[in-house]
């Protein structure tokens, strides 16, 4: 969607990251509906000014006014009118720990400026859920292979990326991989003659099973749906993230952390 210079968009957004600049300014991306990912400098807003709210933070959503700059990467961000939001988010650790992870997966994977409604509307409806419900891992795990889809980076459960069979029998043998390179799984047939890319992780039947039903249920029915072998769930799409993103995330070590935490006081 292009937008001529000097000219302003209104547009819904959500704040994924913001970073100081100068004495005043605060450089923000979001994710736009109309714009997909963009990155542009609120002037004075560390100043209260009145026209970016209190939504110009952390799970910020509203309604954006940017404008472009001649010849420069970063836009304007007029104003910020700011919505609701998500209250919930800000009074639960382990709520505000995935709600982190899932805005700074979606700034990590999305390019910039590629519109993209069907990210928009996942962030949103992820930070809904998060914001009414406890955070469970199976949300997390959904969302992750979600997002992936929209990517165009969607991993590959419901058959064997070499060989195409789709048969669970064969599938789930001893052996097995989640290969990190091709994107899905190997079987064991196939890795036994040396057709894996030889990265990746051993997958076992029932969590290849897991997360193939965690790819094709919606956000909203892994609310309250316990996720079989979550731990090596988190383990295959943890690798399979890291082999895509340039370096680590922040929130993931953050939620590692708490985890260890959780279990320590037990």
């Amino acid at each position: 969607m292009s937008q001529p210079v000097g000219s302003k968009l209104l547009t819904a957004a959500v704040v994924l990251s913001t970073v100081d600049y100068g004495e005043a300014d605060r450089v923000v991306t979001l994710f736009t509906r109309d714009l997909g990912k963009v990155a542009a400098i609120a002037r004075g807003v560390r100043k209260g000014q009145r026209r970016f709210g209190a939504g110009v933070s952390a799970f910020g959503v509203g309604e954006a006014t940017l404008r472009e700059r001649p010849a420069a990467e970063l836009m304007i961000l007029d104003g910020f009118e700011a919505g609701p939001g998500w209250p919930g988010l800000l009074e639960d650790m382990a709520k505000m720990a995935h709600a982190g992870y899932a805005c700074e997966l979606v700034r990590e994977l999305s390019p910039m400026r590629q519109p993209d409604q069907r990210i928009f509307t996942l962030l949103v409806e992820m930070l809904d859920l998060l914001d009414g419900a406890p955070a469970r891992t199976s949300l997390l795990r959904s969302f992750e292979l979600h997002l992936l889809d929209a990517v165009g980076l969607q991993p590959t459960l419901d058959r064997c990326v070499r060989c195409a069979s789709d048969e669970a029998a064969l599938l789930d043998e001893d052996g097995q991989r989640f290969d990190w390179r091709l994107g899905g799984v190997v079987c064991a047939h196939c890795q036994s003659q040396g057709r894996g890319a030889g990265q990746g992780r051993t997958l076992d039947g029932p969590t290849r099973r897991a997360l193939l039903e965690a790819q094709q249920r919606q956000l909203r029915e892994v609310t309250e749906w316990d996720l079989p072998e979550h731990g090596a769930c988190r383990e295959v799409l943890t690798g399979f993230l890291r082999h895509h993103l340039p370096r680590p995330l922040k929130s993931m070590e953050f939620i590692a952390k708490l985890n260890h935490a959780r279990v320590q006081s037990r």
